[in-house]
């Protein structure tokens, strides 16, 4: 894939920032300093231009269609692959591989008693609270508890979950967390997900906070759903990651954005650029309003649908088909 030759780089961008604040047009001739500080400027401008703010034809909490791609995720199925051998709670596994997630969301089910997994301390063993001597591989599966971690890059899921128009099921619609767990505590069987929430997890010590998504019910088998999401964007730089999101019709208002901060770090003023940034701002969000982008307010569950798929017909009444209801 071949980028317009008028998109924007880093590298354009910090040669216009260094001849903007009186420095060598030649990368070469900056000192670390200047490098540092023509970074911390680029860096904010991309922030700005991702997030603008609110202003005269610029509504509050404006979203540009390119932040929000959609994707899919693939729910996790019940695993019961290969023979088990269990010895005071140390369940080894032949002719199979215990998934990743056996020990952080998994539940070990033999003859039908459940046994909370401690540790996954390879690809063949699980440690459990329990001390079943045996078991043979036609009575013990690895249940998923209904929960699975969303990609690093996702803000915020848009809407609801849709299965392939070849499944005929409804939208996996999102609901409160509340409502989910409250499901859950009164039945955790299995089948293909309706309901989900997407939620905040613990964060990490050394890592952002991540989100994850709760299914209702915990899903029987590996279905693939769409989404359309939120998508946060790395720092832009000179090799890995040269263009900011957008394209090419952005790179003046890139370019306006990175000065603005320039000049009103650097000088301590909303001069010139400023003005000109937000103009082009206007323009800019006027022309992809025309692509079709949706506003939706801060953390707002709206979501607009121009293209129903099979089952999304909006009605609120029950439709009941060969022995299914949606």
């Amino acid at each position: 894939m071949t980028e317009s030759t008028l998109s924007i780089t880093y590298d354009q961008l910090a040669v216009t920032i260094a001849v903007f604040l009186g420095y060598s047009p030649t990368d070469t001739d900056w000192t670390d300093a200047q490098v540092a500080e023509l970074d911390r400027y680029i860096q904010a401008g991309i922030r700005q231009f991702y997030y603008p703010p609110a202003g005269e034809g610029v509504p509050i909490g404006y979203e540009w269609s390119f932040l929000k791609p959609t994707t899919t995720v693939t729910t996790l199925e019940r695993y019961a692959t290969g023979s088990l051998a269990v010895v005071g709670g140390t369940c080894t596994l032949s002719d199979g591989t215990w998934p990743s997630w056996a020990a952080t969301h998994g539940t070990l089910v033999i003859d039908d008693t459940e046994y909370a997994i401690t540790t996954r301390g390879s690809d063949t063993e699980l440690t459990v609270v329990g001390d079943d001597t045996t078991a043979d591989e036609d009575d013990w599966y690895l249940s998923h508890a209904g929960y699975q971690d969303l990609p690093d890059d996702l803000g915020r899921v848009i809407g609801n979950f849709y299965y392939s128009s070849s499944d005929y099921r409804s939208p996996v619609v999102q609901m409160s967390e509340f409502q989910i767990l409250a499901a859950l505590s009164r039945t955790t069987s299995e089948s293909a997900p309706k309901t989900c929430n997407v939620r905040h997890k613990t964060q990490v010590a050394g890592a952002g906070q991540r989100l994850e998504v709760l299914w209702f019910p915990i899903p029987d088998s590996a279905y693939t759903l769409e989404y359309v999401y939120e998508a946060y964007s790395g720092a832009i730089s000179t090799e890995d990651n040269p263009y900011p999101l957008g394209g090419m019709k952005y790179a003046e208002l890139v370019t306006e954005s990175c000065l603005a901060k320039a000049e009103q770090r650097a000088n301590d003023e909303q001069g010139l650029h400023t003005v000109e940034f937000l103009r082009l701002l206007v323009a800019g969000i006027a022309h992809d309003k025309k692509q079709g982008a949706t506003y939706y307010g801060p953390m707002s569950p709206v979501e607009t649908n121009p293209h129903p798929r099979h089952g999304d017909t909006g009605s609120s009444y029950p439709i009941t088909y060969d022995g299914e209801t949606w």
